[in-house]
């Protein structure tokens, strides 16, 4: 904890300290309020400090040095992005939590600044962890409704499209028997009776 006299100091100096305001903020079609840029303007009369127009931003506005960058506190905040930044964080201060951290690696954060016994500002221990073992047994429910869907789609795909055609009947397959037995019976004839001219003309032209 840092020196609660200068805090004091510091929270009535912030008390009488002006609100800093772009030039020409009050303009509809600029949105600029909240935020401070220095005033460039040749014919500027805030940047020529005159009277009636917004407040300067000077050296004699800042906060005592001791205190500069601390909480209300009392604390100098930390941004920890990783394990390694826990372990450079000095008694006296307090952890925020980076915004591009993962659940799984703000969980190791919370962990290790929990056993070192540090303060957290952006995050709440005990919350987070209920948050994240309800976010966790969710998921685990997800992933088993997907795997049992894929099996069950898997299963379907095994099984035969179409079922077997049914079997003729006898009296079917009696007459396609007895017509592919006429084909060939008159096939067998004309057989014969190209042989035997064959035959013939090999006799006739000997003959000649």
């Amino acid at each position: 904890m840092i020196n609660e006299k200068m805090l004091g100091l510091r929270k009535a100096m912030k008390a009488r300290k002006p609100n800093f305001k772009i030039q020409n903020s009050n303009d509809p079609k600029k949105r600029f309020a909240g935020r401070w840029k220095r005033p460039k303007g040749l014919q500027s009369k805030m940047r020529e400090r005159r009277k009636g127009n917004p407040k300067y931003i000077e050296p004699g506005y800042g906060s005592p040095r001791e205190v500069r960058g601390a909480t209300a506190e009392g604390f100098f905040p930390v941004v920890a992005r990783n394990l390694g930044d826990i372990a450079g964080v000095k008694e006296g201060a307090c952890v925020i939590v980076s915004a591009s951290v993962g659940m799984r690696k703000k969980a190791e954060i919370i962990k290790a600044a929990s056993g070192r016994k540090l303060a957290l500002l952006n995050v709440n221990a005990g919350e987070f962890a209920k948050k994240t073992a309800e976010l966790i047994s969710l998921r685990k429910k997800r992933r088993s409704e997907l795997m049992q869907k894929r099996k069950v789609k898997g299963e379907t795909k095994k099984q035969p499209a179409t079922s077997p055609a049914p079997a003729a009947s006898a009296t079917e397959e009696a007459k396609v028997k007895s017509k592919y037995e006429d084909i060939e019976a008159k096939l067998s004839d004309e057989d014969k009776k190209k042989a035997e001219k064959a035959e013939k003309d090999k006799i006739l032209t000997k003959a000649k």
